[in-house]
């Protein structure tokens, strides 16, 4: 497969096409990926039956290997969310912070969907819950440069040149869980669909914000495994 810096491949929003209409359109666009193979099976978005069964069969022909049961995976949403914002990475991590801003109105929209990184009490909560469950490994997953809608409007219509606050923000959520004696598994990412199946596979799962989260979460639970948030 591509890299996900290759050109049109940028352009691959595998939770969205996933979820939206969209997907059926383009799919053709990006051949050898879950989507391409998941239109070939069915023209309906969002059949959680047919992904799983796609999932299962990429997973073997590509041979990816599954996290270990006693590791949680812990999904990181960054690019462009963090690094187009006008928040600093202490802002994110103090409270809950919105991305898309409504120019007419002249606020963010504080929709559910628009709260993408979690914050610092969230991972706190986390923690507890991972150590009641006697879980001492975790793994993270994250796209630092991620950034399929580069004309998005934020509050200073900005876009970053670098990747900087997603590196920090990372660093700083792998230095809470070290602090806490957990064991930072060191993962390379790979390109979207391996990681995606990775999550998918996880006995333990921590989402982030966002579309690509909210289907993991599915599909852990479809699989029998556990999600675990940091909210009560």
């Amino acid at each position: 497969m591509a890299s996900d810096h290759d050109g049109i491949w940028a352009k691959y929003r595998l939770g969205d096409f996933f979820q939206f209409p969209e997907g059926r359109k383009r799919h053709e666009e990006f051949p050898g990926t879950i989507i391409h193979e998941y239109y070939q099976r069915t023209s309906e978005p969002g059949d959680y039956k047919v992904l799983r069964e796609v999932i299962d069969d990429v997973r073997s022909i590509r041979k990816i290997e599954i996290p270990k049961r006693d590791c949680c995976v812990i999904h990181l949403r960054t690019g462009d969310i963090i690094d187009n914002s006008e928040f600093t990475v202490d802002e994110f991590l103090s409270k809950k912070r919105y991305y898309i801003y409504d120019h007419e109105k002249e606020a963010y929209k504080k929709k559910k969907w628009n709260q993408y990184v979690k914050t610092g009490r969230y991972y706190a909560r986390v923690l507890k819950k991972l150590k009641r469950l006697k879980i001492g490994q975790v793994s993270f997953s994250y796209n630092l440069d991620f950034n399929p809608f580069p004309k998005t409007r934020t509050r200073r219509n900005h876009r970053s040149e670098n990747n900087e606050k997603s590196i920090d923000y990372v660093q700083r959520i792998h230095d809470l869980f070290r602090k806490e004696s957990f064991q930072v598994v060191k993962y390379e990412r790979h390109d979207v669909d391996h990681d995606f199946i990775r999550m998918c596979s996880s006995g333990f799962f921590v989402p982030s914000g966002g579309g690509l989260s909210r289907i993991i979460v599915r599909m852990v639970k479809l699989n029998g495994k556990r999600v675990v948030k940091g909210e009560w």
